[in-house]
């Protein structure tokens, strides 16, 4: 966000002395609504200037410090405010400062009319930005006349926006490629095997990542999270919607790569692993729990706010405001959550039950899923199809996941899927996951696709187990060699 600077009515000298002397009377506010949501406001104590009060409040469970001027005469009541406040509403002007994570925090600056009969401001926001700043210093702050910005959030914004066009980047090449090979092949391409792909292409780690890369992509995320968070009293009307739905999906990405560090660490078993990733991490229930939250979380935000949650001051003096802020926090995002992941579970079990007549597809292991592993980002629950008693990926959703075969020396089937890295987009992209015995496949360790590839004619899946090498019952119609791809002169 670019710099901003206070008005400077609401600026308060260095050295002026604070006072809570009838505390109350003199700041009656208790809430604000900003963006049709109701936030609560304790005042701490007040400033006497020139002709004119200023009061600092806290908003205690979200690590909140700001101050307001309220009128001393009466005005007409802005655009927000109930029509029982028409007679009874003063001038309203604020700003806060809303402490993120790291060492920096969101400013914002509103105004509007206070309505004496229930001691609320409706206001609506006037200017934002950031500032470092954070913890004691936060709170103490009685704000300056200067322009004020946050290095820590342009630097660690500009890393973010960086890595995700790269990733956008490197995503349509992959497309493009994808795009490429299935034309020399005559493979066409449905919506959804395309959509697929792109989303699959997205992911945010690459193939081969550690956990400590995760780890660190995770604190950017978590950092985005905290500009959603504070953007939720920042925007309203459609804007404010589309900032529910984006605070929907960064903590989706959140949770996605928690399971991605929990998987990469072999703690699960496969038909638990199974199990949780069908369940959670589909396509099919994607963005149903996300939509769900942004129609919502008006109320949501404002059932939270109204709770004991507003009398926490004397808990966030005793262990920081900071920390406090963790819990507030902590309590909005879990409560969003539980939501998304309770809807994302109903949709897995309706969409099972619909496509298979039972849910035993939920737990039963394939051995495709074993071969990608941590290398898939979502599964696609109707992409599956039951036949001879095992549970098998159709030609179709191999395609979707960019899945190819390829034929070695000895005669072996192998599986082959395009290698996502970090950065680099090499031409020889493509690397061998699995083996193929009939219409199992087994994982294998990774290695170089060296051979001719071509797209898969049958189901594939069924438990993965050593069986004996059977050869391909349906011949492939095309193939290509992987090379150099050639742009069209």
């Amino acid at each position: 966000m670019t710099p901003h600077k206070i008005t400077e009515d609401l600026v308060v000298a260095a050295g002026t002395a604070k006072e809570t002397e009838n505390l109350t009377a003199i700041c009656p506010v208790i809430g604000l609504v900003i963006a049709g949501a109701w936030w609560n406001v304790i005042p701490t104590h007040y400033y006497t200037v020139p002709d004119a009060k200023i009061c600092h409040f806290v908003v205690p469970q979200y690590n909140i410090h700001g101050a307001y001027f309220l009128g001393p005469d009466k005005v007409a009541s802005s655009a927000t405010t109930p029509g029982s406040c028409s007679n009874d509403s003063f001038a309203f002007h604020h700003y806060f400062y809303h402490g993120s994570i790291g060492y920096y925090a969101f400013y914002e600056e509103a105004s509007g009319t206070y309505c004496a009969k229930d001691q609320v401001s409706y206001v609506a926001v006037d200017g934002l930005g950031t500032y470092d700043s954070n913890g004691a210093d936060l709170s103490n702050d009685t704000g300056d006349t200067l322009y004020r910005g946050s290095y820590w959030y342009g630097l660690f914004g500009a890393i973010w926006i960086a890595y995700r066009s790269m990733l956008m980047r490197r995503s349509f090449v992959s497309c493009q490629r994808f795009g490429r090979r299935s034309d020399i092949m005559q493979q066409k391409m449905i919506f959804k095997e395309a959509v697929v792909y792109v989303q699959e292409s997205l992911r945010l780690s690459a193939h081969g990542a550690r956990n400590y890369h995760r780890a660190a992509i995770l604190y950017l995320l978590v950092e985005g999270l905290m500009s959603d968070l504070f953007m939720l009293i920042a925007q309203d009307g459609v804007i404010a919607t589309v900032q529910y739905i984006s605070l929907g999906y960064n903590l989706s990405g959140v949770l996605s790569m928690l399971f991605e560090m929990v998987e990469s660490m072999n703690w699960l078993g496969e038909k638990w692993r199974c199990l949780i990733k069908r369940l959670f991490f589909n396509y099919e229930a994607a963005m149903i729990g996300e939509l769900f939250c942004a129609i919502v979380m008006h109320y949501y935000l404002t059932s939270l706010n109204r709770s004991s949650l507003r009398y926490s001051k004397p808990e966030a003096e005793a262990v920081s405001y900071y920390v406090w802020s963790l819990v507030g926090h902590g309590i909005i995002v879990l409560g969003i959550v539980a939501a998304i992941v309770t809807i994302r579970a109903a949709g897995a079990v309706i969409a099972v039950r619909f496509t298979f007549g039972s849910l035993g597809p939920l737990t039963t292991v394939c051995g495709v899923d074993s071969a990608l592993g941590v290398r898939s980002k979502l599964v696609l629950l109707s992409g599956y199809v039951w036949e001879d008693g095992e549970l098998r990926y159709s030609v179709d959703t191999l395609k979707c996941f960019g899945i190819m075969s390829m034929e070695d020396d000895d005669g072996r089937q192998l599986l082959v899927l395009h290698k996502l890295r970090w950065l680099s987009i090499p031409r020889q992209d493509m690397i061998v996951i699995g083996e193929v015995h009939g219409n199992r496949v087994e994982p294998c360790p990774e290695r170089p696709c060296t051979g001719v590839v071509s797209m898969f004619g049958k189901t594939l899946g069924g438990p993965p187990s050593r069986v004996q090498i059977i050869p391909p019952t349906l011949p492939k119609h095309t193939f290509a060699i992987q090379m150099p791809l050639q742009k069209p002169g």
